[in-house]
């Protein structure tokens, strides 16, 4: 699926005799009351070496709760009866620092369908859809571990019907109560009572990227970050392709079809004004868009021209699905994109301006010196003419980005390769790009120059290593990339300046 799947095979035999060795150790103290996990049962722990000289350590288990029947979750009172809770069962990984003063920020990962996509993102390795907590196959060292420097720790929680046995697919809306209490042990530190053996984190930080985002967006729409009295449970939020939709999972999407762990497909997209509405315990939110979202998840209805003043929204001129995390046999072959016709595919990278935006995020929560540039936004035209490369709305006009002459978005966080650029982002997004589980339109397709296009305009590889410097130096002084990200960033372009191909693909047109 993915470009790698090394297995993570030293932590996985700790992890066995862990298990082995130890049994399965519960810990429970919760009294009577409403919603709230009752119980941990940690399945294995391993230590997996030091990242910034703190040693750090995997747990993987399962969190026990219960849902009472108070909640605002559609379906809820029919699946009771006469019952008072609906009891779950759902799997957990906690990577932390083994020292409790050593940790600092806990980002915890909305999964997508049962996969640590934001995990590989943030730390620069590729396996794919991976699987479960404790069968994630993950590479030594964890990528390049930029997740863990300076004691940040990641968790996730099952939360989507047929992943977790404890969500029922009448009463979908159980996984945010799941994602929410979950939020709640790790905040508290507590069962009730009796301490948690996952510790307690200043800092929570909930991300996710598309299906992912799109639960957040409906997580908080639905005043899902409020625990008791009020109280917020994640501080920020870094939302990922998410564009305002939502995951018909409860009320959003209590219109009389069953309820589905995806986006209706003529669901309209919300602003962050519409999301954003109980200030009292709504995240500092980083909303982030891609290119091919305003062609396939009609982003621009998202919008807002007054979003709320604790919340930013940038524009990325990068495909939603990176080709770092899945090659073109995948896309083409396994997904059957485009009709199994292979195309170049979008190479522009996103990753490094997560990790910055990630930084920036915990500056605005009091967590390290990082700030957020101000929103930054494609400037929006008119609603392309009908074509294989767009998802209208009936009813609505769907606007996408102005392109200028090299026929990128206009306006935007500007990539150092959208203003000297080594191709033509075009068709913006694969076909098909229905809203629909096909997700062929989170790629977009790429026209690169030749070889000889290149050095006609750039001259050597050195010589346009040479020009980008500038460019990506102002991106780190603006906040937009990491210093320590800069070099990454530089030898990439270099490096698809070299593989630019002996002849150009056939001509197509210059914008969609």
């Amino acid at each position: 699926m993915g470009k790698a799947s090394t297995a993570w095979a030293l932590a996985g035999v700790l992890l066995a005799m862990t298990a082995s060795a130890c049994g399965t150790g519960t810990t429970s103290g919760a009294g009577r009351g409403a919603s709230q996990v009752t119980g941990v049962d940690v399945d294995g722990r391993a230590e997996i070496g030091s990242f910034d000289g703190a040693p750090f350590e995997r747990i993987v288990g399962h969190v026990v709760g219960r849902v009472h029947r108070s909640e605002r979750v559609a379906g809820l009172a029919e699946l009771l009866g006469e019952a008072d809770y609906h009891p779950y069962r759902s799997a957990f990984e906690v990577i932390r620092p083994v020292a409790a003063s050593d940790r600092r920020v806990m980002v915890v990962e909305v999964e997508n369908r049962g996969s640590p996509l934001m995990l590989q993102l943030f730390n620069r390795f590729a396996i794919g859809f991976s699987g479960t907590p404790s069968t994630a196959g993950y590479p030594g060292g964890l990528g390049d571990g930029f997740l863990f420097a300076g004691g940040r720790s990641y968790a996730r929680v099952q939360w989507e019907t047929g992943v977790s046995p404890g969500v029922p697919a009448t009463a979908q809306g159980v996984g945010e109560v799941i994602v929410r209490d979950f939020g709640r042990l790790l905040r508290s530190g507590r069962i009730g009572a009796p301490p948690s053996p996952l510790g307690r984190y200043p800092t929570l930080v909930v991300t996710g990227a598309s299906v992912s985002a799109w639960f957040i967006d409906t997580f908080l729409a639905e005043g899902f970050n409020a625990g008791p009295g009020g109280l917020q449970v994640y501080d920020g939020a870094l939302i990922v392709s998410g564009s305002g939709n939502w995951v018909a999972i409860n009320h959003l999407g209590d219109d009389g079809d069953a309820q589905q762990p995806y986006v209706r497909p003529n669901g309209r997209p919300l602003p962050l004004s519409e999301i954003l509405t109980r200030p009292k315990s709504d995240p500092f939110t980083v909303d982030v868009v891609t290119y091919p979202e305003f062609y396939r998840m009609r982003a621009a209805l998202a919008r807002d021209p007054d979003p709320p003043r604790r919340s930013r929204q940038y524009d990325l001129p990068a495909p939603k699905a990176s080709t770092a995390l899945f090659d073109e046999t995948f896309v083409f072959d396994r997904l059957g994109c485009n009709d199994k016709t292979v195309i170049p595919l979008n190479p522009l990278d996103y990753r490094p301006y997560m990790r910055a935006l990630l930084v920036g995020l915990e500056g605005e929560l009091g967590q390290g010196d990082g700030s957020l540039p101000p929103s930054t936004r494609f400037t929006l035209g008119a609603e392309p003419p009908p074509s294989s490369h767009f998802n209208d709305l009936p009813g609505a006009d769907v606007a996408v980005p102005d392109l200028d002459r090299e026929a990128q978005p206009v306006g935007g966080v500007r990539f150092p390769d959208v203003d000297l650029p080594l191709g033509r982002p075009y068709p913006p997004a694969v076909p098909p790009v229905a809203t629909t589980t096909n997700v062929c339109g989170n790629f977009g397709g790429y026209q690169p120059f030749s070889a000889a296009e290149v050095q006609r305009r750039y001259g050597t590889a050195a010589d346009y290593a040479q020009r980008v410097q500038p460019l990506v130096d102002a991106l780190v002084r603006k906040g937009w990339l990491r210093q320590a990200d800069r070099q990454w960033v530089i030898d990439d372009l270099r490096h698809r300046f070299e593989a630019a191909p002996v002849r150009e693909p056939p001509a197509r047109p210059a914008g969609p």
